[in-house]
């Protein structure tokens, strides 16, 4: 789950309207196949089976979309960060590591909520949201848009680490997981009570720092001569078990950072033309809504060698996207000698 809310390109390409979906991280990245497959871990690693325990949704639905072409319909302009939903890398103030009952309790919780996704019972999931948690992270407080927008989504390799208690009731619990197949995410989720249930009530991003050995490359985005430049401090890197994009933001506008894998010898420009190369694109990962001066880490595991292309989709004041602007750029993986 990302800590911002994602909108939707004005591509008309369905690989970018399934990247940037309203959502923290996984919950709202990617609907589609990216996450097949994926099983639920608890803190000593072991399977959790896929079972759903969730108050039923009151009758609705969705919120009816504007009549036009679907292009129409999708903003890409960056929404205002929700008030208090900042990157944290340390622990809030007032905490308390959780006693062993209420660890158990905030485990089964986030099991639980992660069990209702990759069993697909998505009313399930969206139903143990908070109202809070739905207006901060899919701009709205209708359910079943957000049920919408978790449609074909699971999570891959979920681990759960330390709870923490707050005065005020709420409970802090570190989560890990693959956000695609090759995006490493770390987050702190937090819950709220609500009769018999943890609900999630919000989610920080913190710095992505999985096992293994680590190749770093900056990335500027923007620069104060270009603010549509996307540069990234070396053309190619040698396979490793984790590839850190260390993505700066040197402009004045918002910028963020997608990885795609497109087809051999196939330009983005080419795949906006052709419709018929949507479903040749592979999304690798992805960072969002980075404010000038900001800077923030994509960690990628065991990303095979090959040629990735690095881009911007957000919209310029001009109404065009930074990437027709200019903002892409290309990075090779090679492979160890």
């Amino acid at each position: 789950m990302s800590r911002s809310q994602r909108r939707r390109t004005t591509s008309s390409w369905a690989v970018l309207t399934r990247l940037l979906v309203a959502g923290c991280a996984a919950l709202a990245l990617l609907a589609g196949g990216f996450f097949q497959n994926a099983t639920v871990r608890a803190q000593d690693g072991s399977p959790v089976a896929a079972e759903c325990d969730a108050p039923d949704l009151p009758p609705g639905t969705p919120t009816p979309q504007m009549d036009g072409s679907p292009e129409a319909e999708i903003d890409a302009s960056p929404a205002a960060e929700p008030e208090g939903d900042e990157e944290d890398e340390a622990t809030p103030e007032g905490g308390a590591p959780a006693d062993e009952a209420t660890t158990q309790e905030a485990v089964a919780a986030v099991e639980n909520l992660v069990n209702c996704l990759n069993s697909g019972d998505y009313e399930g999931v969206v139903a143990l949201f908070t109202e809070n948690f739905l207006q901060s992270e899919f701009g709205t407080t209708n359910p079943y848009d957000a049920v919408v927008g978790l449609e074909g989504l699971t999570f891959q390799d979920f681990e759960i680490g330390d709870v923490t208690t707050y005065p005020d009731g709420r409970l802090a619990v570190e989560v890990a997981y693959l956000e695609s197949e090759y995006q490493y995410v770390h987050e702190r989720w937090w819950l709220v009570q609500d009769g018999e249930y943890w609900k999630l009530d919000g989610c920080d991003t913190l710095r992505p720092e999985p096992e293994g050995d680590t190749a770093v490359v900056g990335v500027a985005l923007g620069s104060p001569e270009d603010e549509y430049a996307l540069v990234p401090n070396a053309e190619a890197v040698t396979q490793s078990e984790v590839l850190i994009l260390h993505a700066q933001n040197k402009g004045q506008e918002t910028h963020m950072l997608a990885v795609l894998k497109l087809p051999e010898g196939v330009t983005l420009e080419q795949v906006m033309q052709d419709p018929a190369l949507e479903d040749q694109v592979e999304f690798i990962g992805a960072l969002d809504y980075l404010e000038p001066g900001q800077e923030q880490d994509l960690a990628l595991v065991d990303l095979p060698p090959g040629e990735y292309t690095l881009a911007c989709f957000f919209a310029a004041p001009d109404g065009k996207t930074h990437l027709e602007h200019g903002m892409v750029a290309t990075i090779t993986v090679n492979a160890p000698a």
